[in-house]
């Protein structure tokens, strides 16, 4: 599949589960997550570009290795797991600019 085609299907699949939230307040605590993730990531890739968080993001997404890492980075958040958190985005490999 293009990486257009898996960002789509990712962005439809992400829409629905904030559709079925158990609570409204969980798509927010989901943009936060977002946020925490992408700014930490920006500080240590230090992306050289100026591009928007969503293409940087992209990026970074379009390994299948990262796609992992950010997951786990996610569930750490959630689990209030400080080193589990920096274990995953420490590792996540920075997309070449």
């Amino acid at each position: 599949m293009t990486i257009a085609r898996k960002l789509s299907l990712l962005l439809l699949v992400l829409c629905s589960a904030n559709a079925l939230a158990s609570s409204p307040y969980e798509s927010l605590q989901f943009g936060k997550y977002k946020q925490q993730i992408t700014a930490d990531l920006k500080k240590t890739c230090h992306p050289q570009k100026k591009m928007s968080d969503e293409a940087w993001g992209n990026k970074i997404l379009a390994n299948e290795e990262n796609k992992m890492l950010i997951r786990d980075a996610r569930i750490a958040l959630e689990r209030n797991n400080e080193k589990n958190y920096w274990d995953a985005i420490s590792k996540v490999e920075c997309p070449e600019m």
